[in-house]
C-alpha cells in the first residue's frame, strides 16, 4: 500500500509530466525534423494541431474582407459558357486585357502552362497570349507566371533558367547555412513564349503535414544556393514595391523582418499560415463574367481598380482541392491569396520561443495547482481544479493569445492534466481495490462472498436490522452423526467435516446463494439474499441436486481413508422472509428468519422418515422447471406447529434407487393418485408390483402400509391422505 503511496504513484506522475514537456518542445520543431522523427508523435501532434484549428477556425472574423486582393474564378459557371477544359488560352488573353482595362496592378497567375496549345493554321493562342501580358506589362502591371518545385533531380531543370535570375530574392545568410535543396519541375515550367514575356516567375509549391492539412507554405526555396520566391511572396513584393530580405540563420532557419515584427521561415523555406478566411473574406468575379463585361461597367472598375487580382480555379472537377484548417476542400488559389493578405497585414504568428514559454507557464502552473489540490484527498475539487483549469486556459488563449498570435499547446497542457488525474485516480482506486480485497478475503473466510459484496458496497447496511425478501432455503444434516463421531478421533472428525462442508459449500456459491451458518454437521444456506435472483428456486434446487450427487464421490474418499460414510437429507422451502443483520450493535450475522425458514427445516427433518434425500415443498415445486429431472409426491403433511398441510415432493436424483426404472416412477404416480382418489385396491397394486423389484423404496413401504391399515380399519371421511406430524 505505502509503496503505491511513496514510489509508484510520484514516478508516473512525474513521467507524464516530462513526457507533457517533451512533447510541447517535438511540436514545436516537428516540421524541421524529418518524417521518420515526426512518425514519433504523430497522434499527439495530429490532436494538437487540429485542436488549434478548432480555435483559430472560431476566432476568424467573418465580415472582415480584404480590401487589396480579389479573385478571378475559373468555376463551374465559367466552364459550362466556355465548355471547353483546359480553358483555351485566348480567353486567358481576354481576361488580362479586361484586367488591364479595369486598372489591375498585380496579376497572378495560380495556372501551369507547361505545354503548348494545338493550332491549325490560324494564329497560335499562345501567341495572343503573350501579346496580352506584354501589353499589361508595357502599361506598368505586374504579372506572374507559375512553376513547380521538386525534391528529386530527375525530371528536373539542369541548369535555371535565364528568366529567374531576375527574381531572386536578397538574402542575408550566417554562419553557412542553407534551407533544404530543392529543384525546377521541367514538366511545369512555363513554356518559353510565355516566359520570354518578361512576365515574373514564382512557384505554387507546398507540402501538407503528416495528416494530410496545409498548414506550412512554402515562402522560399533554395535552388542551387539560390533563393527565390513563392506566388504569394512575389506578388506582395510587386504589391508593395518592396524587396524583402532573408537572413538565414546558423540553426538553418530563417527570419524576415518587417518593421517592429519578423516573420519565422523553418529550414525548408516555409512559414505557417496564419489564415483570415476565404470565400467571405475575399472579393470575386467568376472568369467568364470578366470576360463579358462592358468596358464601361463602374462596378468591375471599382472592384479591380488599383488590386491583387488572383486568377485561379474554384471549379469542382479542377482538382485545385485542398484540406486547409479552413475546410477539407478549399481551392489552393485561397491559400496563396491568405500569405499575400499576411504579408500585407503583417498578420503573423508570433515566435515559436515565446509560444512554448507561454505553454509552459500554463502548464506548470496546472501541475502545481494539481499535485496541491490532490493532497487535500477531495475527488470533489480534484475536478473542480481541472474544469478551472481548462476553462480558464481556453478563455485566456481566446480572448488574448490566440489574437496577438500565439500558439499554445493546450492539448497537450489539457492531456498532461487528464492523464495525472487518471493516474493518481487509478492508483487510489488500486489502493482502494487492494483495502476491499484484504477486507474481503478476511471476512469472506466467514460469510458467504456475496455478502462481504454487499457490505463492501453498501457500507450504510453493517447495521442491526432486516428486510422482507422472497428466498429459497436450504436446510442440510448429516445422519446418525453423533454415531459417527462417536467412532472417530477429534482429528479424523474434523477431516472429515471440513472436507464434506467445502464441497457443499462451494457448491452453494457456485449456484449463487448465501451461506447463512453451520450447526453442527448441518449446513443452512438461502437464494435470492443479499443478491436478487428471479430464479432463487431453480438454483438451489440444482444446488441441492448437485449436493447429493457429490455425496458418492465423498464417501469415496472417506472409504479410502477408512472413514464411515456420510448420508444427508436436505429441505427446501420457498416463500417471504425477514433477511438482514440479526443480533446485537456489536456483533451481528447475516441470516434469515421466519415461518418459511422454519417449514425449511422442518421438511429435512422429515427426510429420514420418509427415506428420502432431497424433499421439497409444493412452495418450491411450484416455481422451477422440472424438465430432465425427475420427482414424485411424496404426501401432504402438516407439521408441528401447523395445521395447514403441504404439499411435499422427493426429487429422484441420479443415484436413486428407481432413478432408471422409469417404469417404477410410474407405478408410483399411478399408485399414489389412486390412494389420493381412494382407489384403495388400484393403488395397492400398484404399489405391490414396486416393492417386488424394490423392497427397500420406503416411500412406497409407508403408503402401503397405510393402505393396508385403511383396509383394515376403512378410509376416514377427511384428510386420509394427510399425514399430521407431532414432532420436529
Amino acid at each position: 500500500m505505502n509503496f503505491l503511496s511513496k514510489f509508484v504513484r510520484p514516478f508516473g506522475t512525474f513521467l507524464i509530466i516530462a513526457i507533457s514537456f517533451f512533447l510541447i518542445f517535438l511540436n514545436a520543431i516537428v516540421r524541421d525534423s524529418g518524417d521518420a522523427f515526426s512518425q514519433l508523435t504523430a497522434v499527439t501532434n495530429f490532436m494538437e494541431n487540429r485542436f488549434y484549428d478548432h480555435r483559430m477556425i472560431n476566432y476568424l472574423d467573418p465580415s472582415y474582407q480584404d480590401p487589396n486582393i480579389i479573385l478571378v474564378k475559373i468555376d463551374d459557371y465559367s466552364l459550362r459558357n466556355i465548355n471547353s477544359w483546359p480553358i483555351p488560352r485566348q480567353y486567358h488573353a481576354q481576361m488580362i486585357q479586361k484586367l488591364q482595362h479595369f486598372g489591375a496592378k498585380v496579376i497572378a497567375l495560380d495556372i501551369l502552362f507547361p505545354e503548348k496549345s494545338p493550332v491549325c493554321g490560324e494564329e497560335s493562342p499562345d501567341t495572343v497570349l503573350a501579346e496580352a501580358m506584354k501589353e499589361y506589362k508595357q502599361s506598368g502591371g505586374q504579372l506572374f507566371l507559375t512553376y513547380n518545385l521538386s525534391e528529386y533531380q530527375e525530371d528536373s531543370m539542369q541548369e535555371i533558367p535565364d528568366q529567374l535570375w531576375n527574381f531572386i530574392v536578397d538574402t542575408k545568410i550566417s554562419g553557412g547555412a542553407n534551407f533544404s535543396i530543392q529543384h525546377i519541375s521541367q514538366s511545369n515550367f512555363p513554356i518559353d513564349e510565355l516566359v520570354n514575356t518578361d512576365s515574373g516567375l514564382a512557384f505554387i509549391s507546398m507540402q501538407e503535414d503528416l495528416d494530410g492539412i496545409f498548414r506550412y507554405y512554402r515562402l522560399l526555396a533554395n535552388i542551387d544556393e539560390l533563393y527565390f520566391g513563392s506566388l504569394g511572396l512575389h506578388t506582395f513584393e510587386a504589391f508593395t514595391e518592396k524587396k524583402i530580405k532573408v537572413e538565414i540563420l546558423p540553426d538553418n532557419s530563417g527570419r524576415i523582418e518587417f518593421g517592429q515584427k519578423a516573420l519565422e521561415v523553418n529550414s525548408r523555406g516555409e512559414t505557417k499560415i496564419r489564415f483570415l478566411g476565404a470565400e467571405r473574406q475575399y472579393q470575386d468575379v467568376s472568369l467568364y463574367d470578366l470576360i463579358q463585361a462592358d468596358p464601361n461597367d463602374e462596378k468591375m472598375k471599382d472592384l479591380i481598380n488599383g488590386k491583387i487580382v488572383y486568377v485561379g480555379s474554384t471549379a469542382t472537377g479542377a482538382h485545385d482541392l485542398r484540406p486547409t484548417p479552413l475546410s477539407a476542400k478549399t481551392p489552393g488559389v485561397y491559400v496563396h491569396m491568405n500569405i499575400t493578405s499576411m504579408l500585407l497585414n503583417e498578420f503573423f504568428y508570433q515566435s515559436s520561443d515565446e509560444s512554448i514559454q507561454y505553454s509552459l507557464i500554463f502548464l506548470a502552473i496546472g501541475i502545481i495547482l494539481m499535485i496541491a489540490t490532490q493532497f487535500l484527498g477531495s475527488a470533489f475539487l480534484d475536478l473542480f481544479i481541472i474544469a478551472f483549469l481548462v476553462g480558464g486556459s481556453y478563455a485566456a488563449d481566446y480572448y488574448y493569445f490566440l489574437p496577438e498570435g500565439y500558439q499554445l499547446k493546450l492539448f497537450y497542457c489539457y492531456m498532461c492534466f487528464g492523464l495525472i488525474y487518471i493516474w493518481n485516480t487509478l492508483i487510489s482506486f488500486a489502493k482502494a481495490s487492494k483495502e476491499k480485497k484484504q477486507v474481503k478475503g478476511t471476512f469472506s473466510r466467514y460469510v458467504s462472498p456475496a455478502i462481504v459484496n454487499e457490505m463492501l458496497d453498501h457500507p450504510e447496511k453493517l447495521t442491526v436490522g432486516g428486510e422482507k425478501r422472497d428466498i429459497t432455503c436450504l436446510f442440510s444434516d448429516v445422519r446418525d452423526f453423533t454415531s459417527i463421531s462417536e467412532m472417530l478421533t477429534p482429528n479424523e472428525l474434523s477431516k472429515a467435516l471440513n472436507h464434506y462442508m467445502g464441497k457443499m459449500t462451494d457448491i452453494v456459491f457456485e449456484t449463487h446463494g448465501t451461506l447463512d451458518k453451520y450447526i453442527g454437521d448441518a449446513i443452512v444456506a438461502f437464494w435470492g439474499a443479499p443478491l436478487a435472483l428471479p430464479d432463487h428456486p431453480q438454483q438451489a434446487l440444482n444446488g441441492a441436486i448437485q449436493m447429493i450427487e457429490a455425496l458418492p464421490a465423498i464417501n469415496e474418499d472417506f472409504k479410502a481413508q477408512g472413514l464411515p460414510e456420510f448420508k444427508v437429507g436436505l429441505g427446501l422451502n420457498s416463500g417471504e422472509c425477514s433477511v438482514g443483520n440479526m443480533g446485537s450493535s456489536r456483533i451481528f450475522s447475516y441470516t434469515a428468519l421466519g415461518d418459511n425458514m422454519n417449514l425449511g427445516a422442518r421438511l429435512e427433518g422429515l427426510c429420514k422418515f420418509y427415506g428420502a434425500q432431497i424433499i421439497i415443498s409444493e412452495n418450491t415445486f411450484k416455481r422451477v422447471d422440472l424438465t430432465g429431472i425427475k420427482y414424485r409426491q411424496l404426501d401432504k403433511v402438516t407439521v408441528k406447529g401447523k395445521t395447514r398441510p403441504v404439499d411435499i415432493y422427493e426429487i429422484i436424483h441420479k443415484h436413486h434407487l428407481i432413478f432408471k426404472d422409469d417404469d417404477a416412477q410410474e407405478l408410483y404416480n399411478l399408485g399414489y393418485q389412486a390412494f389420493c382418489e381412494k382407489d384403495l385396491s388400484k393403488a395397492s397394486e400398484c404399489f405391490k408390483q414396486i416393492l417386488i423389484a424394490f423392497p427397500e423404496d420406503k416411500p412406497s413401504v409407508r403408503v402401503m402400509g397405510i393402505i393396508e391399515k385403511y383396509l383394515k380399519e376403512g378410509i376416514p371421511e377427511t384428510d386420509h391422505d394427510v399425514t399430521k406430524m407431532t414432532e420436529k
